[in-house]
Formats: structure tokens, C-alpha cells, sequence
């Protein structure tokens, strides 16, 4: 039922943006302009005073994007960010007690992981979508490659992130166990400091053209 919901919500979308709110005023604009450049989903992460507030006024104010909490280390958080709207969460790596929060909260889950005995715990979990973290300096999609291999018969899916960016991106778009990738290069803290909405848009529409290219 999770692992549906999560390949159901980011069904084409294949790009997540990354994101550091430390405003809550730049959190609309942030995901307008991402709208408008064609990525309509984000890994919002709760590191930030700002971040969960973000999440109610995202959804009020720009319904039409997809919100993944990221960064869901501690008790408590799951029930409180599916109050306030997220549509699923993340975290960086797999906890079975977060795990078991979000389940019981209703709200679609998917842990990171960088070996194959996580990957094991968290599918034993019924877990099927996995976030490959921290991608880049695990070995990027060479690694991944390998790490599926003997598992591949499940139709595990994958959202790599970490390290990843223009550069990289149609590797990852070209493997087909990926359902989508995220990364903070579309829409970094300075930008949104600086209130740099039109850049966001053209680094997100850049960031889609490379996706649909490789997909």
C-alpha cells in the first residue's frame, strides 16, 4: 500500500528539489518557481525552525506540488508533518522505529540506504522504494547497479540522492530502477536567500529537459 502511494505520487515526476527553508516567506515563491520550470515535486528537509511551518503553507498556497519531508530522524515528527500536509517522508537512513511511525501515521516512507544488509532490513519491512543515499560518494549508479543486482527480481525502486547534479543526473534517469532522483542543485540556500526564483526555474526546466532526454 506505501510502496504504491510513493510510485503512485511520483509517477513521472523524476526530479525532486531539494530543499533548506530558512524563511518562511521564500517557501511559496521557492515552489512556484519550481512549478513553473516543470519539477512538481520536493524533499523538503527538517533541519530548519522554518521547515515544518513550510509544509502547511506549501499546501495551501502551491497545491499542486508534492511535499517529501526529508530528513525524518525523531520521534514524533511523522504524526506532526502529515498533520500539516506532506505527502510522504524520507529520512537518510533506515530506522525501524521511524519506520514504524510513519506507518502507523499513514504517511508513505522511504528510508535511505547504502548497503545491501540495509536494503535487506528494510524490504524484511515490506519497504519497496528506497532512498540511495548518499549516492555520489557511495559510487554513484555503478554501485547501485550492483547492490540491485541480486535483488533486481523484486522490482525494488530507487531515489538516489547526494552528489548528484546536471552532470550526473542522466546517468541515474537512464537506469530504470530509479523512479526519480533529488538534489539541492535546482534550488541551493543562496539562491532562495537571494530570492533568485527565475534561475530556480531555469535550472529546474534544465534539470527536466536532462531526465526526459535519458528516460
Amino acid at each position: 500500500m506505501e510502496t504504491n502511494d510513493i510510485r503512485s505520487l511520483l509517477k513521472n515526476k523524476g526530479v525532486l528539489a531539494v530543499l533548506e527553508i530558512e524563511n518562511i516567506e521564500d517557501a511559496a515563491p521557492v515552489c512556484e518557481a519550481l512549478i513553473d520550470g516543470g519539477i512538481s515535486g520536493i524533499e523538503l528537509a527538517l533541519r530548519t525552525a522554518a521547515a515544518e511551518p513550510s509544509i502547511k503553507i506549501i499546501k495551501e498556497k502551491v497545491p499542486q506540488m508534492i511535499i517529501g519531508a526529508g530528513t525524518l530522524i525523531q520521534k514524533g515528527q511523522a504524526r506532526r508533518i502529515k498533520y500539516l500536509g506532506a505527502d510522504f517522508a524520507l529520512s537518510p537512513g533506515y530506522n525501524p522505529a521511524i519506520a514504524l511511525e510513519a506507518k502507523e501515521a499513514q504517511l508513505p516512507f522511504v528510508p535511505g540506504i547504502a548497503t545491501p544488509s540495509e536494503l535487506e532490513a528494510a524490504v524484511f519491512a515490506g519497504i519497496r522504494v528506497l532512498k540511495f543515499f548518499p549516492s555520489q560518494a557511495l559510487g554513484g549508479v555503478s554501485y547501485l547497479k550492483s547492490m540491485n543486482y541480486p535483488y533486481d527480481y523484486l522490482k525494488l525502486q530507487y531515489i538516489p540522492l547526494g552528489g548528484i547534479n546536471s552532470e550526473n543526473l542522466g546517468y541515474y534517469a537512464d537506469m530504470p530502477q530509479v523512479l526519480a532522483v533529488g538534489g539541492t542543485w535546482i534550488a541551493p540556500k543562496l539562491l532562495i536567500k537571494n530570492k533568485a526564483w527565475d534561475e530556480i526555474t531555469f535550472l529546474a526546466r534544465r534539470a527536466i529537459k536532462t531526465w526526459e532526454e535519458y528516460r
